[in-house]
């Protein structure tokens, strides 16, 4: 084994590694998209969190600092959506199970900075139905598309544990 005694491949075992994780940073630093401001007029995806793809009781939605929630009430019929940011407009419709599709409606501020919003919840809405979400907020257009499967909250210990965490 005198292939290891050599001083060059030494040094190389350990500089090599090296190397590789600098490099790996370098590049991503270089080829990376930069976050920027929202420019008005201009349209953003929001990502669905993972809680919207499990009965979690609510849906996050997110772009950069711009982060809003949708919730369901079936009590009252309602849906609910709050933002981070003063929302213009808000708009939402639905894609349900059945293949029928409502007509997107628009959403009524419910305070005074507009960042609560609420509409009524169509009569045959489920698990399985899609919402589909467009907001104005300074000028730009934020929208998402999700599975209604976060809106029945439940766990495997049938407790609410919501209530006892607020």
């Amino acid at each position: 084994m005198s292939f290891f005694k050599n001083k060059h491949v030494i040094i190389a075992l350990i500089v090599a590694p090296v190397l590789a994780v600098v490099t790996y940073f370098a590049v991503d630093g270089l080829v990376k998209e930069r976050p920027h401001i929202a420019q008005e007029g201009q349209a953003y995806p929001l990502v669905a969190k993972s809680n919207c793809r499990f009965s979690s009781g609510e849906c996050s939605l997110e772009n950069a600092d711009f982060k809003s929630t949708l919730k369901v009430s079936y009590d009252d019929g309602l849906v609910l959506f709050s933002s981070s940011h003063a929302l213009q407009k808000a708009t939402i419709g639905f894609l349900h199970s059945d293949g029928d599709e409502s007509a997107p409606t628009q959403m009524i501020a419910e305070n005074a900075s507009n960042t609560m919003w609420q509409t009524q919840l169509p009569s045959k809405t489920d698990t399985q139905t899609i919402a589909r979400i467009a907001v104005e907020a300074s000028g730009a257009y934020y929208f998402a598309e999700t599975t209604m499967g976060f809106s029945e909250y439940s766990t495997s210990f049938d407790k609410d544990f919501r209530k006892s965490a607020q």
